[in-house]
């Protein structure tokens, strides 16, 4: 009888904790959701979107922390495309120097069959760009972290998951497909921009509102290094009507892609 009861106890306690682990996780949402409804913009400066220091961060995550803050956002995952429970392969890469400056963009990386998680990690270290800027971009870009499509997200938002040699005006460079080449591309470039001394660097220059050049814009001082590569990256500032509608829809003239780097970082690492 004595066994029976202690197997019995033991039978309770685990279903207990089953059921704590998805309770932990609702509260992570919620408090995540009340966050995120709080928020404002009445301090946003759209000439320093982040610190370089913060940026330019090829140490902020180890793999494990990347996919604990996978597994939280992400929740219950409804396919095997999730960043929480997806494989792909990484292929190797050489060293990469800029021509006209002689820096070093990326250190060489092995490749390998990785989990997302691994990937953002060993991208991150070999380009020296933050995992967590990493995992910024995927949410701004494809909302492949957090929310309804990052629990079932379609090949094609894996396909162009940093947006990575996506222009507004023309489809994606077919040749960079996949999450594992967006996330290689996609840091590579944002560190190109300061490493190559590329496009912009900090200065003021005038930064449009959207794609519609009707729509106009501003000249804009830009501060840092990471702020430029982040307008290099994405070329557009939030409007008045962006900045005003916190984490909804501007006007017609609104781009969102600055605005919401800058909201989800402060949401997630602020």
């Amino acid at each position: 009888m004595g066994a029976l009861i202690a197997v019995g106890v033991l039978t309770i306690v685990g279903l207990l904790a089953a059921a704590v682990v998805p309770l932990l996780g609702l509260a992570s949402a919620w408090n995540t959701e009340a966050r995120k409804e709080a928020m404002t913009l009445s301090s946003f400066d759209p000439g320093r979107l982040i610190d370089d220091a913060d940026f330019y961060d090829g140490n902020a995550m180890t793999a494990d922390e990347i996919q604990r803050f996978l597994d939280d956002e992400v929740g219950q995952c409804r396919t095997d495309r999730c960043l929480n429970v997806l494989r792909t392969t990484l292929p190797g890469r050489d060293r990469i120097v800029s021509d006209a400056t002689g820096e070093t963009v990326c250190e060489a990386y092995e490749g390998g069959d990785l989990t997302a998680a691994e990937i953002i990690d060993r991208i991150q270290r070999a380009c020296g760009i933050s995992a967590k800027v990493l995992l910024v971009t995927l949410q701004k870009e494809q909302s492949l972290v957090s929310g309804r499509t990052a629990r079932d997200p379609d090949e094609a938002a894996l396909g162009a998951a940093m947006g990575a040699r996506c222009p507004d005006t023309a489809p994606c460079d077919a040749g960079l497909a996949g999450f594992a080449a967006q996330i290689a591309q996609g840091a590579t470039d944002l560190k190109t921009y300061s490493a190559s001394d590329f496009m912009r660097q900090p200065g003021t220059h005038w930064i449009a509102y959207s794609p519609d050049p009707a729509c106009g814009g501003t000249d804009l001082t830009i501060t840092n290094e990471a702020t430029a590569a982040l307008y290099n990256y994405t070329p557009y500032q939030p409007n008045p009507a962006a900045v005003e509608a916190t984490w909804g829809t501007g006007d017609s003239c609104s781009s969102y892609g600055n605005r919401n780097f800058a909201l989800y970082w402060a949401l997630w690492f602020g």
